[in-house]
């Protein structure tokens, strides 16, 4: 091709693109949207009037698309703004009643605070109480105890309670001449029994009946009694005690020797052995008597 053909500028300009392809690139997008909107709207109203011979003509029927598009529209923007004034609404709502829970939760927590302040100073109140209690507790406990043991310690030298411990027993028994001489009297019973009080023995018991300080060894016509119960020989006499020094101190007393001597002129039978345990029982009746001082009377002739 010669120089004389190639394109030069006018040739360039009348060579551009005409019609649609010569829009711009927006222009172009826009326009199309609206005709396909268009075409869209014309093939619905033919299919309408298809349907319906008598229904408008096209410049009525999109008249009336275009009636019920603004009427949509209108629709959902009433909708959109209710759901904003309900939101809102609910929003503000919600608010309040953040602020009252929060309020009603801060109030509880302080008067839970109190509460518990108030339960700990009760708490250490009743600690201080419980800790003077205790006290007082091992006080009593101890003064029980002590109480029990002077108890019982009464109870052993006074004979009212059952006691066992070792001891000796001694068996006194008639003569074996036979002769009215020969025989155990009251005497001897009480010399025995007053010895052994003296060498030490902790209680004793004559055939089974314990002795108190308010028992009476006495004479019943031909027999011994003890509190109005008679004996019979043999007489067994039980004396809890040290089994090491008992017997010894018996014989060292003055009533421990006259009644060996005695048993040694008339021929009594005597025989005394230590024993591992005794046991004694509580006396038949075990009534403690006692005296209370008496209030002195003044008589109207020595008053003043």
């Amino acid at each position: 091709m010669s120089a004389d053909d190639a394109p030069g500028p006018d040739h360039a300009r009348t060579a551009r693109p005409t019609g649609a392809a010569a829009l711009p690139l927006l222009e172009r997008v826009t326009r199309q949207a609206l005709e396909e909107d268009y075409a869209h709207v014309a093939a619905r109203r033919r299919a309408r009037e298809a349907a319906d011979p008598d229904r408008a003509d096209g410049a009525g029927g999109a008249g009336d698309e275009a009636g019920r598009g603004l009427r949509r529209a209108a629709v959902v923007a009433a909708v959109f703004g209710l759901l904003v004034a309900t939101a809102a609404v609910q929003t503000s709502r919600n608010a309040a009643t953040d602020e009252t829970s929060r309020t009603t939760l801060v109030g509880r927590v302080n008067e839970g605070r109190d509460r518990v302040t108030e339960l700990q100073r009760r708490v250490a109140e009743l600690r201080e109480t419980t800790d003077d209690l205790s006290g007082d507790l091992e006080d009593v406990v101890a003064a029980e105890g002590a109480a029990v043991g002077e108890v019982e310690g009464l109870r052993l030298l006074t004979g009212y309670g059952a006691t066992a411990g070792p001891g000796v027993r001694i068996t006194v028994d008639d003569s074996r001449s036979g002769r009215a001489e020969g025989r155990v009297r009251t005497s001897d019973l009480r010399r025995l029994v007053t010895g052994l009080w003296e060498a030490g023995a902790e209680a004793i018991a004559v055939n089974g009946l314990r002795l108190t300080a308010r028992t009476a060894i006495v004479t019943s016509g031909q027999a011994i009694a003890i509190n109005t119960r008679s004996l019979t020989a043999p007489y067994v006499v039980e004396a809890i005690g040290d089994t090491r020094t008992l017997q010894v101190d018996l014989d060292r007393t003055a009533y421990g020797q006259a009644f060996f001597t005695v048993a040694d002129l008339v021929g009594l039978q005597v025989e005394a052995d230590n024993v591992a345990r005794l046991q004694l029982p509580a006396p038949a009746d075990p009534v403690l008597r006692y005296a209370e001082p008496s209030t002195p009377t003044t008589s109207p002739e020595a008053s003043p």
